[in-house]
C-alpha cells in the first residue's frame, strides 16, 4: 500500500483527458489528496478513502479555478487544444488561460505549478500552437511561484489518439496515406512513462525552476513508426504519398468550411519541424530510463489486425 503522506492537497487541471488520466491515477497510487476541476462528465475513478474532491467549472472561470486550488499546494496544468476551432483559440485556451491559471494560484497560495507544454515549444516556433505554448510558459515562469515545465514529444499509450489512429487505418486500409515523404522526426514517449516523471516533479527538489523536454530513447521518422505498427500487427500495407502542397490545401478548405477539422495548416507546420529532444537529461535526472515504442505498443496492439494482413 502507497504510503500516506502529510502533504497538502494537489490539484489537477484537464484530469479528464488521455495523459491528465493517467497522471491522477499516479497521483492517488501514490497517496496524494486531489481536487480535480471537472466540465463535463465525472471521470471513472477508484478512489480510495474519498481522497478525490470533484469541483465544477471551466479553465475560463477565475472563481472556479480558485476554490479548485483551496488548501492546494501543487497544481498540475494540463489543460490545453492541439487545434483551433470556432470556439477555441490558442490564445484564448492555452495562452490567456494559463495566465488565469497563473492569477488563482497566487491569490489561492498555491506554491508550485507542473506545467504541461510541448516540445518545440519557442517564441519564434513555425507553429501557432507552440507559439501559445511558449506564451502560457512565459506567464508560468514569471509568476513568481516554484514550477516545473514538461515538454513531451508525441505521447501515446492504451487510449492515445496517434498510434491507435494509425493501427485503425492500417487495418482497415489497402493503403497508408502518408503527407509529403514521411521524413520528419518523432520521439514518442510512453503515457505512463510521463505521467510517472510529472509525479516526481510534486516532491522532489531538482526539479525547481526547470524545463524537462521529455521524448522516447529512440528518434523516429513517420515512416519507421508505420513500419513499427505493422510489423506488430502482422500486417503488409502500400504507403502512398500526399504532395505537401495538396495536404495544405486540403486542410485550408477544411479550416474555412468545418466547425472541426482533422488536419490543420498549423499541424502540417508542427509536422515539418519535427518533435525530438535529447531525453538522456531528464533520463538522469529522474533516474528512468524511457521504454522503446515498439515494446510498449505490443502490450494493447499486440497481434490485432493479422487476419487482415
Amino acid at each position: 500500500m502507497p504510503e500516506e503522506r502529510a502533504i497538502a492537497h494537489v490539484a489537477v487541471l484537464g484530469g479528464g483527458g488521455f495523459i491528465g488520466t493517467q497522471l491522477t491515477l499516479n497521483l492517488l497510487h501514490m497517496g496524494y489528496n486531489l481536487h480535480l476541476l471537472i466540465n463535463r462528465t465525472e471521470p471513472d475513478y477508484v478512489s480510495p478513502r474519498g481522497r478525490l474532491n470533484i469541483f465544477r467549472g471551466k479553465i475560463e472561470d477565475k472563481q472556479a479555478l480558485i476554490e479548485c486550488f483551496q488548501g492546494c499546494e501543487i497544481v498540475y496544468h494540463l489543460v490545453g487544444i492541439i487545434a483551433e476551432t470556432r470556439d477555441k483559440t490558442f490564445q484564448e485556451t492555452v495562452a490567456d488561460g494559463t495566465a488565469r491559471v497563473v492569477e488563482a494560484a497566487q491569490e489561492a497560495g498555491v506554491r508550485k505549478i507542473i506545467y504541461l507544454s510541448a516540445l518545440g515549444t519557442a517564441e519564434d516556433a513555425s507553429s501557432l500552437y507552440h507559439r501559445s505554448k511558449w506564451q502560457a510558459e512565459e506567464h508560468v515562469r514569471r509568476s513568481g511561484l516554484d514550477f516545473t515545465i514538461f515538454r513531451p514529444s508525441v505521447v501515446y499509450g492504451p487510449d492515445d489518439k496517434f498510434i491507435n489512429m494509425l493501427a485503425g487505418m492500417i487495418r482497415r486500409a489497402p493503403v497508408v496515406p502518408v503527407i509529403g515523404d514521411g521524413q520528419y522526426w518523432l520521439q514518442p514517449v510512453a503515457v505512463d512513462e510521463l505521467a510517472a516523471v510529472m509525479v516526481m516533479a510534486a516532491e522532489k527538489d531538482f526539479t525547481s525552476q526547470k524545463t524537462y523536454e521529455i521524448g522516447g530513447p529512440r528518434q523516429l521518422t513517420y515512416l519507421e513508426i508505420l513500419d513499427i505498427i505493422k510489423q506488430v500487427l502482422g500486417v503488409k500495407r502500400i504507403n502512398v504519398y500526399i504532395p505537401v502542397w495538396l495536404a495544405r490545401m486540403a486542410a485550408g478548405i477544411m479550416e474555412k468550411t468545418l466547425r472541426s477539422t482533422p488536419l490543420t495548416t498549423d499541424q502540417l507546420k508542427m509536422m515539418a519541424a519535427g518533435s525530438v529532444c535529447d531525453q538522456t537529461v531528464a533520463e538522469k535526472d529522474f533516474g528512468v530510463e524511457f521504454s522503446s515504442l515498439e515494446n510498449k505498443i505490443v502490450a494493447y496492439l499486440g497481434n490485432k489486425g493479422k487476419k487482415n494482413g
